[in-house]
């Protein structure tokens, strides 16, 4: 009866010991803007309207470069990285179809282009002199307050998504610049000074609007599939914990090699989560195929979802 049980035990022990086992990933997964927008890993440009007004230009212009540079700093593409382009709004142009937009976008050779509109100025209004309590000059000893309403309007069209669809959007605000001056200087003059630094309002507008594009982080956790009957298992495994997955997958590539569908089954699983992680979600369903070709696993489907939810299906 004794050796019996310990038959029973060692064969227990055996099933368990080749069995795969999961390890939980826990990561901070970067996912499309507020706006429904996904640029990550894309190509961007950004392209104003230009009319005979100037004044609209210099914030238009300040409106692209402050959008431009927000865009650069929260996908950390680098400055510069976002190309900028000025174009003569053309009479009747429809700037809001596919068309237009597409052909923008080939000129531009990026892969999802943004387009501001002409900026519609309001009136602007200047309040009283205030003065500063610690000027730099005699020339800005006061401040005035002041206010101007705009609205704007920007057009989306991503190049890379299935569906090639002009997305639109616009809202109104108000700029508020401030003015200062030796406190002598009549309202006229003022609004001539706060039209010079216009530009800078509309860097202010761009970063606002721009706010609607940018990332939005969620933590998430994922699984990694593993036997303990190697050390090249815990090997990737540590690798994975680290988030060097391309070190994981070279270890993960080379357990590959076996007969055993179970395991190459799960290194294909492994290989999968990988290259979802690295943002190729076309290789990382590929991978997938794989795997459940060999021998699907219960936690499969799983992964299926959130490849699928990434390539828009």
């Amino acid at each position: 009866m004794r050796k019996l049980v310990v038959a029973i035990a060692s064969l227990c022990l055996c099933l368990a010991s080749c069995a795969p086992m999961k390890h939980a990933v826990h990561v901070e997964m970067r996912h499309p803007s507020k706006s429904g927008v996904d640029l990550a890993g894309k190509d961007v440009s950004v392209v104003y309207l230009e009319t005979d007004n100037t004044v609209a230009n210099a914030f238009s212009e300040g409106m692209a470069d402050g959008f431009a540079y927000t865009l650069e700093q929260d996908y950390g593409t680098g400055e510069g990285s976002v190309g900028i382009y000025r174009m003569p709004m053309s009479a009747g142009g429809n700037y809001a179809s596919k068309d237009s937009l597409f052909n923008i976008l080939m000129d531009t050779g990026a892969d999802v282009v943004f387009l501001f509109d002409t900026v519609r100025l309001g009136t602007i209004v200047i309040g009283g002199a205030t003065r500063v309590a610690s000027p730099s000059s005699a020339d800005a000893a006061y401040v005035s307050r002041s206010s101007m309403p705009y609205t704007m309007r920007l057009f989306c069209f991503d190049g890379m998504d299935q569906k090639e669809q002009v997305k639109t959007f616009g809202g109104t605000s108000v700029a508020r610049p401030d003015v200062y001056s030796d406190g002598k200087r009549t309202s006229k003059e003022l609004i001539d000074k706060a039209m010079k630094d216009i530009d800078k309002e509309g860097w202010n507008a761009g970063v606002l609007v721009a706010d609607s594009f940018k990332s939005q982080w969620k933590h998430e956790q994922y699984s990694i599939v593993y036997f303990d009957s190697s050390d090249k298992w815990f090997e990737a495994l540590l690798r994975a914990d680290q988030y060097d997955w391309k070190g994981a997958m070279d270890i993960w590539f080379d357990l590959l090699k076996t007969r055993d569908m179970m395991k190459r089954s799960c290194a294909e699983f492994n290989i999968s989560v990988a290259c979802y992680m690295l943002g190729d979600y076309n290789l990382a369903s590929q991978w997938l195929d794989r795997s459940d070709e060999d021998n699907k696993l219960p936690i499969s489907d799983a992964m299926r979802k959130r490849i699928n939810q990434r390539l828009g299906k």
